[in-house]
Order: structure tokens, then sequence, then C-alpha cells
């Protein structure tokens, strides 16, 4: 089976798809020949142009617009979605709103709405689209985790991501054999607003061995990946994209040079 068609026939649901990592995720899916929902919060045109992109190569995509915070929006999505393409096979939920305001002057509303579209809208959308992915035999779910899950400095952000990893290893186990679920976890991502940060962007790459920072190609590519047959023997996981920069480190002390 080619890249072109390994996904034919099947419908995809990638959120936060409108411009950035989950676009680059959402025409890589589509090269592949998945049907795409192209979703985003606000920006209608941008989804409708990734769409327009993937219509214009031969494939198939619609936009759809949802606020993924706001109560019962995540439900009608998954609806909306199966109504307009299909049952949905491969579940991206990408979508992932930052703040790190400290914990001790965090509005309550803010941490409501990081939680509800980091963390809530992946467990309702994965409730909603796995019965039909168990009913056709076949689907695949994938979180996009960030490696502020494994650090204790980015607040309510880092928060969600942390326990979204915990929601990837439990619906593993709910929806074995039929449906895996994993995570693809990059760490700062190459992009036109880390570039608008260059102290930042420099401190990061110094920082990660590999010495540059992952790519929205990459990532695309890989969460393809985690769908493919490659990876059917493969739930619950976190693939870390980060160049070896959370690898523990700590300083050479010299003692066994004497």
């Amino acid at each position: 089976m080619s890249d072109a068609t390994a996904f034919a026939g099947k419908v995809a649901l990638v959120t936060g798809s409108s411009s950035g990592t989950g676009a680059a995720i959402a025409l890589e899916l589509a090269r592949r020949g998945a049907a795409i929902a192209v979703h985003c919060r606000a920006n209608l045109g941008g989804a409708q142009a990734i769409a327009d992109r993937i219509a214009g190569t031969g494939g198939k995509a619609q936009a759809f617009r949802a606020d993924l915070a706001q109560d019962g929006a995540p439900e009608k999505l998954a609806a909306d979605v199966e109504s307009a393409l299909g049952p949905v096979q491969l579940l991206i939920n990408n979508a992932g709103p930052y703040a790190d305001a400290p914990f001790r002057t965090l509005k309550p509303a803010v941490w409501d709405a990081i939680m509800a579209a980091n963390l809530r809208a992946p467990w309702l959308l994965a409730q909603g689209l796995a019965p039909a992915m168990e009913r056709l035999g076949w689907g695949r779910i994938v979180n996009l985790g960030a490696t502020s899950g494994f650090v204790r400095t980015h607040s309510v952000y880092g928060l969600a991501k942390a326990a979204l990893l915990t929601l990837t290893e439990s619906l593993a186990l709910e929806l074995a054999p039929t449906i895996t679920v994993n995570a693809v976890v990059p760490s700062q991502i190459a992009s036109a607003r880390t570039d608008s940060m260059p102290v930042y962007k420099e401190a990061a790459i110094a920082g990660t061995p590999l010495g540059r920072l992952v790519t929205e190609q990459e990532i695309a590519r890989m969460v393809a990946l985690v769908c493919s047959p490659e990876f059917d023997f493969v739930t619950g996981r976190a693939i870390v994209m980060d160049g070896g920069r959370t690898l523990p480190r700590f300083p050479r002390i010299g003692i066994s040079d004497g």
C-alpha cells in the first residue's frame, strides 16, 4: 500500500487544523488519502483555505468551527463531522491553547478554558467517536501532547498536558483491541511564532542536543506513521519529539578523571 492510499476511504478529524501544526497534519493525512474534517475555534477562513488546498489536489475536506472549551461543543462537532463526511476513524486531538500564568494568580476562568480544550475535549471526542470506530473494526486516536507536561513551570497548560498522557494510557486500555490510542509529544516547534521570540528560540536550540527545533512537517509525518500499519502493535505510548531536550542531565563533576 502506497502512502497516497494508506487512509483511502477513511475520515479524519484534526482539531485545531486551520493553521500551524494542525494544518500540516491535515494536509499530510489528506496526502495519504483520508477525507479531512478541518477544525478551527474561530478562524473559519483559515480552515476553509486548508480544505480548499486539499480539494485542489483531488482530496476531500470540509471546514468546521467549534470552540471546544464550551459545554456541548465537542459532542456537536463529532455529530456534525459524522453527518457531513461519515464515520470518523482517525481522531487527531491537536487543539491546545496555552496559558502559563502562575497558579497563585491564575483566574478560574482561564483554568476552566485550558483544561476544557486540552483535556476534556479529547476525552469527549474519543467518547463520541469510538463507537463508530469499533463498529467499523478499526480506529486511531492520536493526542498531541507537549513537553510542558514534563516540567512544573508551565502552570495549568503543563498540568493539562501531563493529564493528557494519563488519559491516553487509560483510553488505550479501554478501547483495545480495535482502537489504538497514542500521543505525539513535541517540544518547542519551529514556527513563525517562535521566530518572533529570538532570545527564547536561541535558548531552546541551545538546550536541545540535536541543535534545532522540531518542524511542523516532522510532527505531521509522525502522526501519520502512528496511524499506519507499522504502528499496529503500539498503543498507550507517548512518542517524544524533543531532540533529546528533556533527557535527564546533570553537570559532570569530573570525579572519574582523578
